[in-house]
This record gives structure tokens, sequence and C-alpha cells, in this order.
């Protein structure tokens, strides 16, 4: 099974060391999707601060729907080490985290399996919220200690 372009072009963007568990990771998960009739497409890779800024400020004091609690720098994709699934229908291709978030979070759920033996953690699992479509190189340390390691060596791995 291949990945779909948009996925290869999200696991590009990430810091190299994520890229393989990402790979390992995505083709797992399109298996499991690929048998709920679904596609699981990686919509959001890696950003820098000034695109998390754009998005925290959206549904705050730029018009839409608040997307992100997580400011510049506050954020794994600004690390190069998380990415963001999206469920689409296999049959019509239609994005349905926004038509179907049923269907949706049931194919997250089951994708979310794969996870920790890739290496990577899942937001399904947080406890002050859950963001489901979210996946990040699992790592101890903490935000102030990766923007202090991502500041002197350009990576947190």
């Amino acid at each position: 099974m291949s990945l779909a372009a948009r996925t290869l072009k999200n696991i590009a963007s990430l810091d190299p060391k994520a890229q393989a568990a990402f790979t390992r990771f995505a083709l797992a998960a399109q298996e499991v999707a690929a048998t709920m009739r679904c596609d699981y497409i990686a919509i959001a890779g890696n950003r820098n601060w000034t695109e998390q800024d754009a998005l925290y400020a959206q549904g705050r004091t730029t018009p839409g729907k608040k997307v992100t609690n997580a400011r510049g720098g506050y954020s794994n994709h600004n690390f190069g080490i998380a990415i963001d699934f999206g469920v689409f229908s296999k049959i019509v291709g239609e994005y349905l985290d926004e038509t179907q978030p049923r269907v949706a979070d049931k194919v997250h759920r089951a994708c979310a399996e794969l996870a920790e033996d890739n290496g990577l953690a899942w937001g399904g699992n947080w406890e002050s919220f859950q963001d489901t479509p979210h996946y990040e190189v699992a790592t101890l340390l903490t935000l102030e200690q990766k923007r202090v390691r991502y500041a002197q060596k350009g990576s947190v791995l």
C-alpha cells in the first residue's frame, strides 16, 4: 500500500529523525483505515512559529473557528515532531472529520492503537483535551526544554 502525496509531503516536512517512525505509522494506519473504507492522510506537519501564531489567532482575533490552543513555540508541530491526520472517505474523498465526526473518531481510535508501537504519542490520550487527529514523537522533554534544545541544536531529537 502506498501513501498519499499529501502524507508524504507532510512527513518530509518533519525532523529527519522523526520521518521513519511516521512513515511506518502512516503505512500501518492506512491499512487499518482501509478496512473501514477510509483513507488516513497526514493533513498538517511541521509549522514555523509565525504559522502557529496565525492558527492560534484564528477564532480569537481573526475570522474562523479555533483550531489550536498553542501559540508559536508551544506546539510540537513547531519542532518537526508532530503530524495531524485526517479521515477521508475512500468512495467520495469527503473529509469525514468535519462531515461525519463519529465515523472519523472511530477511525482515529483504531489507528491510534498503532501509535505507541511506532514511538508516537496520540493526542486522544491527553487529559486536558482530546486532539484525536494529532500524533507526535514521544519525548520526555517539557515544551520549555524543547524550545531551548531547538534553539541550540535545531532539533529536539
